[in-house]
């Protein structure tokens, strides 16, 4: 699980399970990471994975309109 903290104090959980590399990934492969783009980015090295806080940002907001469009249902 990755924990992405906001200058706001808000805190996203984001499951490493979703990207295929992350996930195979060993410990210390996952432990060797660079903050990238003004720290608005991670990349690791070793397995060639990149993630952004856009991204992780879209992709919480995807997950937030399908709950509430489940629950309107």
């Amino acid at each position: 699980m990755m924990l992405i903290v906001l200058n706001n104090k808000k805190v996203f959980q984001h499951p490493i399970s979703v990207y295929a590399r992350l996930k195979k990934a060993t410990y210390k492969q996952l432990c060797h990471y660079k903050l990238i783009g003004g720290g608005t980015g991670v990349h690791w090295p070793d397995v060639d994975e990149d993630l952004s806080l856009k991204g992780f940002l879209r992709d919480e907001i995807k997950n937030s309109i399908r709950f509430f469009k489940q629950k309107a249902a």
